[in-house]
């Protein structure tokens, strides 16, 4: 990790790619100490900083304080509880519960975190209840079980997991999860070509997104799909927002930071997306994320002119998912930049042969990654021996 600084003006940490150990340690004991008090001085103690230095990391890495972000999780955990409410659920205990012991101000701080009152939160998580034993829990079980097929981000997997949430839209029309997958799933294809009619797919990936949001504004899973769906259909701004609002209502989500990683590969931050990707990395080091995450930080290593980094991270993401050889792309680029020319042209021949009608124009149309990006990755690819157009 390096040496820790205690000087908060320092400008070390901005070139960390993930976050300090304190900061971690910081993190960790406070998730189990939620409901009681909170002392800056007893966190930086556990941190193993001063307290001006922890305040200044919060700040430098989190966007808050720590007791911003001690109340931000005191509020997710308030609404996690008040959307599984029993008979005996009420607003008091709830916020009682979770911290909270002047009501007026719980109301507002979860007013602004959540668009709306505690008690406005209850009564449709009651409605919701009532309705969800009407609901035929095969859509439920379909839903999920596309999940993973849609993260392997292949045609195949893609495929199965479109049947998948069709039959379940089918079954729920009301249930936002299916909505947002076929949303990913439609413009994952339309992008790395395995769609028929990509164009068709992008607009109704953005027409599922945007129903899916209104249906569900405060699912961050949901969101954090239809976020991956607008930002291959272009729309990175509202994909930033969606992604935004995913995290602060669950700051510790893998979908959400995944997704956070990618949008900041995507505008050219490189320290921001290693940092995020990282964060997803400790937080979900398995799959089905694993391997987005891998070749997530290859397209920023990529990005920076790393390309021997590159090629080794895309290498064991797609390795671990094979499916996803859409990656492959920047990975041969990178290997034809990086000198090995041979080599390169190896592994493009086994791409063409998987993805049978790429060209370098299909290819430099995929992602919405900085012009310079592309024009490298098209070079490489070139350098590899993959036909122009």
């Amino acid at each position: 990790m390096g040496e820790r600084s205690d000087n908060p003006s320092s400008e070390g940490w901005r070139s960390r790619s993930e976050l300090p150990e304190g900061l971690f340690r910081a993190l960790d004991w406070l998730k189990g100490r939620l409901e009681g008090p909170v002392q800056i001085e007893t966190l930086a103690d556990v941190a193993g900083v001063r307290p001006r230095t922890l305040e200044s990391q919060f700040k430098l890495y989190l966007g808050t304080t720590p007791l911003g972000w001690v109340r931000r999780l005191r509020l997710v955990r308030a609404r996690q509880q008040l959307l599984s409410a029993d008979a005996t659920t009420n607003v008091t205990n709830v916020a009682m519960a979770t911290g909270f012991t002047q009501l007026g101000r719980f109301a507002t701080y979860y007013r602004q975190q959540f668009g709306e009152l505690p008690s406005r939160t209850l009564r449709t998580a009651r409605m919701e209840d009532k309705a969800a034993s009407d609901l035929d829990d095969e859509a439920l079980r379909l839903s999920w079980r596309a999940m993973t097929s849609a993260y392997s981000v292949g045609p195949a997997a893609c495929g199965a997991a479109m049947a998948d949430v069709e039959r379940a839209r089918e079954l729920a029309p009301q249930l936002a999860l299916p909505k947002a997958i076929a949303a990913w799933c439609l413009s994952q294809g339309a992008a790395h070509n395995f769609s028929r009619t990509p164009q068709l797919d992008r607009a109704e990936a953005a027409k599922l997104a945007e129903e899916t949001r209104k249906l569900a504004p405060y699912d961050a899973l949901a969101l954090s799909l239809c976020a991956g769906a607008l930002t291959l259909t272009r729309r990175l701004a509202d994909a930033d927002r969606l992604i935004e609002r995913s995290l602060a209502i669950d700051p510790w989500s893998p979908w959400g930071w995944v997704r956070r990683g990618w949008l900041s590969a995507y505008a050219g931050d490189d320290d921001g997306a290693l940092r995020e990707l990282k964060i997803t990395l400790r937080l979900m080091p398995f799959e089905p994320v694993r391997h987005l995450i891998f070749i997530g930080i290859g397209c920023v290593h990529f990005n920076a002119g790393r390309y021997e980094r590159a090629a080794d991270w895309i290498r064991d993401g797609t390795a671990a998912v094979p499916d996803s050889f859409w990656a492959d792309r920047v990975g041969v680029a990178a290997t034809a930049l990086a000198g090995a020319r041979t080599e390169a042209r190896r592994a493009a021949r086994r791409l063409l042969h998987r993805d049978e009608n790429l060209t370098v124009e299909i290819a430099q149309r995929a992602w919405p990654f900085p012009p310079s990006f592309m024009r490298r990755l098209g070079h490489g690819l070139l350098l590899a021996g993959v036909p122009k157009s």
